[in-house]
């Protein structure tokens, strides 16, 4: 079965590239100028994955990203952000602490656009390993239901928080470089910027305090998680 793609932006001709290599990819792919028809069709067309430009007429992106985090149906899908501003940006910033998985700068890199999609959508809930459980003391992550406990109570992650966490679940005591974490969790080429990277940890230390507490920085390196 094709994964389902859905793009919003008010540009008509980036819509209709991003669709064409997409499709070249084998996705099946659905264009919105607006995010009010995109958040309409939801429902219906229940998308595997979804490509949002920031800075839309009349919802901004980061308010698209707040809904579907907010939806029971949508809160675990992947969220490719798209915008112009700078890396490091206050936009960008948020659009990462609201809950998207990546970011990608405008006008946008098709070789390196493609394969961030890909990776995200080997990485999605379809594509977990199956009855896997992980646990480390009252917190456990059952991948196969892409589902998060700590303390008996469920705790929202993005797909990628899962990926990130599970990682470092299955490598504690071992210096993890963003790099590293780059090239297995989110599937690029380890010598790209790693902004992604730190602010998908700071985001799982706010969400799992207690883990988090375990998970070092070590300076110009990586990560080390300390059970």
């Amino acid at each position: 079965m094709k994964a389902k793609v859905a793009v919003i932006d008010d540009d008509v001709e980036m819509l209709s590239l991003v669709a064409l290599v997409l499709g070249k990819l084998g996705y099946e792919v659905k264009t919105y100028p607006s995010p009010g028809r995109f958040l309409d069709s939801l429902a219906k067309a229940r998308p595997d994955l979804c490509i949002l430009d920031m800075q839309l007429p009349g919802i901004h992106g980061r308010d698209v990203i707040r809904v579907l985090r907010e939806n029971p149906a949508t809160k675990t899908m992947p969220i490719v952000a798209i915008t112009g501003a700078e890396r490091g940006s206050p936009e960008v910033i948020k659009a990462l602490e609201l809950g998207a998985d990546e970011y990608l700068p405008k006008p946008l890199d098709m070789e390196l656009f493609a394969v961030r999609v890909s990776g995200l959508l080997r990485r999605a809930p379809a594509a977990l390993a199956p009855s896997e459980v992980l646990r480390y003391g009252d917190l456990s992550v059952v991948l196969e239901e892409h589902r998060v406990e700590a303390g008996g109570k469920a705790v929202a992650l993005t797909h990628l928080e899962i990926m990130l966490l599970a990682y470092f679940l299955r490598h504690p005591l071992r210096v993890i470089t963003r790099g590293m974490l780059l090239e297995k969790v989110w599937g690029t080429q380890p010598d790209m910027s790693t902004r992604t990277v730190d602010k998908h940890v700071e985001s799982l230390r706010k969400k799992l305090p207690t883990f988090g507490r375990r998970v070092e920085t070590v300076i110009r390196v990586g990560y080390l998680f300390r059970p």
